[in-house]
């Protein structure tokens, strides 16, 4: 009977304990660090076979790869939240709610994000969004414009990745007692890290490092509610780390 209230404690489970989370992080993000981390890999040692395998999968990916994805992600998240209704989690203390504050904070967020991102881009020599001659093609219409080109698909996968995500980072890995709070952190930001190396390692610190704890201090000590950076995540799914190039009209 001990063991039975140990697993599934009668009150509802407010603070995660270490293997919570670290069983947690293995069914939603074990199979994708894995893959980042050999992606990384072969970006750093490519042989002729990896870089075959890589056009083969661009490929193939560009028709099915939202589709295996969203279904594989629909999977794990049900495994996940099998797993914390066994543990009898209280997702009642989640804030997630609709207020009109929304339309202020997920354009605000992603425009903090998107400038950072069109910073790293210029200074790693990627492409120059700073440069002045860009700025005559902005068209505020372009945010509409390329939300119209998505796929159905494309929003939908956008849009569950961003709770995925940040239900995992803000929600389940807030779960925990303050005096545990800074190890917590300090292990989802190699968490976001991880599975974002197939970007290179730059982009994967940026993530990992910038933007999870942006996200996280925001979220903490201001904004409170979860579903702003649900969005906003999907926003960046969908248009990538930059503001310049959403709204800069090209070859207008």
């Amino acid at each position: 009977m001990k063991i039975l209230q140990s697993i599934h404690p009668t009150k509802p489970l407010r603070y995660l304990r270490w293997f919570d989370i670290l069983i947690i992080t293995v069914l939603m993000f074990g199979q994708f660090i894995i893959r980042s981390t050999e992606l990384f890999l072969a970006s750093m040692f490519p042989t002729g076979l990896s870089t075959t395998m890589d056009t083969v999968s661009n490929t193939v990916g560009e028709g099915v790869g939202y589709l295996s994805n969203f279904t594989l992600q629909v999977i794990l998240l049900t495994l996940a939240l099998l797993y914390l209704l066994i543990r009898n989690y209280d997702f009642k203390q989640l804030p997630i709610r609709w207020t009109w504050s929304l339309l202020f904070w997920v354009p605000f967020i992603f425009a903090i994000v998107g400038l950072f991102g069109d910073l790293v881009t210029t200074l790693t020599g990627e492409y120059n969004y700073l440069n002045p001659a860009l700025f005559t093609h902005i068209d505020p219409m372009e945010v509409i414009r390329k939300f119209l080109a998505l796929s159905p698909m494309a929003i939908v996968y956008a849009l569950l990745n961003g709770f995925y995500e940040e239900f995992f980072f803000l929600g389940l890995l807030t779960s925990v007692k303050e005096k545990h709070k800074w190890r917590v952190l300090f292990y989802s930001t190699l968490i976001r890290i991880s599975f974002h190396t197939y970007q290179g390692l730059v982009w994967a610190l940026v993530i990992g490092v910038v933007y999870g704890l942006f996200y996280y201090f925001l979220y903490k000590y201001k904004v409170k509610n979860l579903l702003p950076f649900f969005l906003m995540h999907a926003l960046v799914d969908m248009f990538g780390s930059s503001l310049l190039y959403l709204l800069i009209a090209w070859g207008r």
